[in-house]
């Protein structure tokens, strides 16, 4: 009976580690949204539901999730939101969509965003973004969509933007 007792108790102590590694990495997303959060004025209440209290932020509104809790896709797009996005937002390593499309955005894109390696769209326009198009973006492999267009962009964009492949519609 003692050996079987223990495999119980082991069996609870690696449960209990899976949940707590899957809390952590909701929390790391959850406080990478909630610094966004504190970042934006949302006049019309879009993100009252992101609670920095709860365990995990794929119950929130805009926000998506795949099957392990993690965030996939930020919809903020025509949310009439105001404010700067920052470089906290590169936290969500497993973001697939980011959606900011329409609303009143400034300041600059981070270079920061050149670390969403699973990235496949970036939609930014029609914000009132400005500076340059960071060279980082190069890095995003999976980048299928961009659209920076009807911001306050300035300068070129950079060349070594040619090198994703996989890029189909900027």
């Amino acid at each position: 009976m003692a050996p079987r007792v223990s495999f119980l108790i082991v069996g609870a102590v690696l449960l209990l580690g899976l949940a707590a590694g899957a809390a952590r990495a909701s929390n790391e997303e959850g406080d990478a949204l909630y610094a966004l959060r504190l970042r934006l004025s949302d006049p019309n209440g879009v993100l009252q539901s992101w609670d920095p209290t709860l365990v995990n932020p794929c119950t929130w509104f805009h926000v998506t999730c795949d099957h392990a809790s993690r965030v996939v896709r930020l919809d903020l797009g025509n949310s009439n939101v105001s404010g700067s996005i920052g470089p906290e937002i590169s936290r969500l390593v497993s973001l697939q969509y980011l959606e900011l499309y329409r609303n009143n955005l400034y300041g600059e894109i981070p270079k920061e965003l050149g670390k969403l390696k699973n990235l496949i769209s970036l939609d930014l326009y029609a914000n009132k973004l400005t500076r340059r198009i960071p060279k980082s973006l190069s890095k995003l492999s999976s980048l299928r969509f961009m659209r920076l267009n009807n911001n306050r962009l300035a300068g070129s964009i950079p060349g070594e933007l040619a090198k994703l492949s996989n890029l189909k519609v900027m």
